[in-house]
């Protein structure tokens, strides 16, 4: 796969990527909602290290070095599956270790977005699952580094990108490069609003 000069993650890189991905989210509105009371920087890298080490094993994770200053993760939407199989490699039990109301609250995000996205695109396209910068190093244009390639390859496939957003800030940032909001909905639940993009063929 042609993904630029980016830095392809290895398992033994998702330690790291987690800790930058706790830096990156600490006061996002998902894992706000997500972790509740639990939230702290430890209890985000389990969550990051799952989710990193799905895409890790499953789909695509690459940073902007071997420094890992950002990372982006995403998949083919035909690939995209989090089946018990796949959960429990990545490692879901530890998730489970963060207690029951936590647990349900994955599952409900996760049931709610699956929804949307499928009502916001139905053909084959590439799903950018998370991309997120150490905010020490933000502004310096690791997240171009990161978002451009992707959109590379999904030009070359001649396919739509499709991600979601809960930052009402970054839904300016996505219009940039070419993202539209196709759907705006309120995390069941919360007053937290998703913001859902797709950058078309």
């Amino acid at each position: 796969m042609n993904i630029g000069k980016l830095y392809k993650l290895k398992q033994k890189d998702i330690g790291k990527s987690s800790e930058i991905a706790a830096k990156a989210f600490y006061h996002y509105p998902m894992f706000t909602y997500i972790l509740g009371r639990k939230l702290s920087d430890e209890t985000l890298k389990v969550v990051g290290r799952f989710i990193i080490k799905y895409a890790v094993l499953f789909g695509e994770a690459y940073a902007t070095s071997p420094e890992i200053e950002g990372i982006i993760l995403f998949s083919d939407s035909r690939d995209y599956n989090f089946s018990l199989f796949r959960s429990l490699r990545c490692g879901v039990l530890s998730l489970a270790k963060l207690g029951i109301e936590v647990g349900k609250r994955f599952n409900d995000f996760n049931t709610f977005c699956l929804k949307v996205h499928e009502e916001s695109i139905k053909e084959p396209h590439q799903y950018i699952i998370l991309l997120g910068v150490d905010p020490q190093k933000q502004g310096q244009g690791f997240g171009s580094k990161l978002l451009l390639p992707v959109l590379k390859i999904a030009e070359e496939k001649k396919q739509s990108c499709y991600l979601e957003t809960h930052n009402e800030k970054n839904v300016e940032i996505y219009k940039r490069y070419g993202f539209e909001v196709v759907s705006q909905d309120v995390i069941p639940g919360t007053d937290t609003i998703q913001y859902s993009m797709l950058k078309r063929i």
